[in-house]
């Protein structure tokens, strides 16, 4: 498999010729053509309802599909699908609290062949996964939080994406604080760029 970071909370997977992106949303996103696009939740960050087109292949839990003007396969947990070469398994169903003044939004995770997961904006608590996606910033994180999972649930590797609103010092600090926590709690740290891949 070949994981390939974009923007934000945006990434893409390919296996045999199977293409899942996952949470293309407003900040920006890549070529969807011929594409399947998985969603986390409903939040801007995350789907971007102005680049969706009748016919494509998205799979979506329910507060994203009422929201985004095409039709979608709605997923919720533990009802687990494939696509082409790739199988995914739907995890969790609530978002991290963002504020107590708010509700709490509906949010699942993917893990992808058993091996790639990404938690949409939650901590999925899973130990062992071969290659995590990690939130690492944002309203609702802190590195707190990021080091909480990284000791009760060490991925092998992880690749720390949910960075869209940092800035170039910022995603500085990110990666000396995310290669320390690596070397803590014994995982490895892939520091990929917008565009970047690594290769299960």
């Amino acid at each position: 498999m070949k994981i390939t970071r974009h923007i934000h909370a945006c990434v893409e997977i390919e296996h045999e010729g199977t293409r899942l992106i996952i949470d293309p949303g407003s900040f920006g996103a890549p070529d969807l053509t011929d594409a399947t696009i998985l969603f986390t939740h409903n939040h801007a960050d995350h789907v971007d309802p102005s680049i969706l087109k009748r016919g494509m292949d998205i799979y979506a839990p329910k507060s994203v599909a009422h929201s985004i003007p095409v039709e979608c396969h709605v997923v919720a947990h533990s009802r687990n699908f494939t696509v082409g070469s790739m199988t995914v398994e739907v995890l969790g169903s609530e978002h991290a609290m963002l504020t107590k003044a708010q509700p709490i939004p509906e949010n699942v995770g993917y893990l992808i062949n058993g091996k790639v997961l990404h938690p949409g904006d939650a901590f999925q608590p899973l130990k062992g996964v071969e290659l995590a996606l990690v939130p690492v910033n944002g309203p609702w994180v802190k590195m707190l939080d990021v080091e909480a999972f990284l000791k009760k649930f060490p991925p092998k590797r992880f690749v720390g994406i949910h960075d869209g609103i940092v800035n170039e010092r910022g995603l500085a600090i990110n990666k000396k604080f995310l290669t320390l926590l690596a070397e803590e709690y014994g995982s490895e740290y892939v520091p990929l760029q917008e565009g970047e891949s690594v290769e299960l």
